[in-house]
């Protein structure tokens, strides 16, 4: 069975509505209603991708692992797809039987000595062109904004502040996350928070999710690559946990930053 039949039936087994889902799990309804329908082909970072899908399954109560498994069949299957698409788009016609090959071989030849063959191909391939520099202009933007408009030298997190406070955790090999230290932030507010930032340290570039005037009982899931900082205008009122982890309380009152990462010892393992 195809993932996105999967989650569907899932999802209707619990008996919640797509919107339903997108308020529990605060991932975008769109998001949600293109992965039920097997299209994941939505320009988000791929490691966002597996992240959302891992946190979708998670709340389905499917298997995670089986999921992201499922998904990778699912990428690589859609990739051959588009390649096959590509090229039998400029793929040269088969002459029909009983035509007449000389006739072929000299129509369209010009002063340059251009056949009719690569005529008909030009214009096929200057589209696949254009529509390949299109994805990687827009792919760009997209790992560049993150999610939302903020600009990194605007940002009160700073990687070589020594008031940072590095909040390291030893962990297992079984709860390291799933491809190459992929992991879920999940963050809570217990009371207001004028502006929280996260950045995700591990991605490259380094992705920002900016939240303002967060109010207490406010919750969101955030998936990282192995390590992240956040500032916070009220470190009092934030709680964190990592990978479904003991929920965490961070030191200290007003605005400050915090970062978390897991010991050098466990890394090494």
């Amino acid at each position: 069975m195809a993932i996105g039949k999967k989650l569907e039936e899932a999802r209707n087994r619990k008996g919640i509505s797509l919107r339903e889902a997108s308020e529990s799990t605060k991932i975008r309804g769109d998001y949600l209603s293109s992965f039920e329908s097997g299209q994941f082909d939505i320009n988000l970072p791929e490691v966002y991708l597996r992240g959302f899908v891992r946190l979708y399954a998670r709340f389905l109560d499917l298997d995670q692992d089986a999921t992201l498994t499922d998904l990778e069949l699912e990428l690589g299957n859609e990739s051959n797809r588009n390649m096959r698409k590509s090229l039998g788009s400029i793929a040269p016609q088969e002459v029909p039987d009983g035509s007449d090959v000389q006739n072929l071989q000299t129509v369209g030849t010009g002063r340059h000595g251009e056949t009719g063959t690569f005529e008909s191909i030009r214009k096929p391939l200057l589209v696949v062109g254009t529509l390949f520099a299109l994805t990687v202009v827009i792919l760009i933007a997209v790992a560049l904004l993150g999610n939302g408009d903020t600009d990194e030298e605007n940002l009160p997190i700073q990687a070589d502040d020594p008031e940072v406070q590095n909040i390291e955790e030893t962990v297992t090999k079984e709860d390291q996350g799933f491809d190459n230290g992929l992991r879920t932030l999940r963050l809570k507010a217990v009371g207001a928070i004028e502006r929280l930032i996260v950045s995700d340290e591990g991605s490259d570039p380094k992705i920002y999710h900016e939240f303002k005037n967060v109010q207490s009982g406010w919750t969101n899931d955030l998936p990282f690559t192995k390590s992240f900082r956040c500032y916070s205008s009220s470190l009092e009122n934030i709680r964190f946990a990592v990978d479904d982890g003991i929920e965490k309380q961070v030191a200290g009152n007003g605005s400050g930053n915090f970062s978390w990462s897991p010991t050098p010892n466990e890394i090494a393992e």
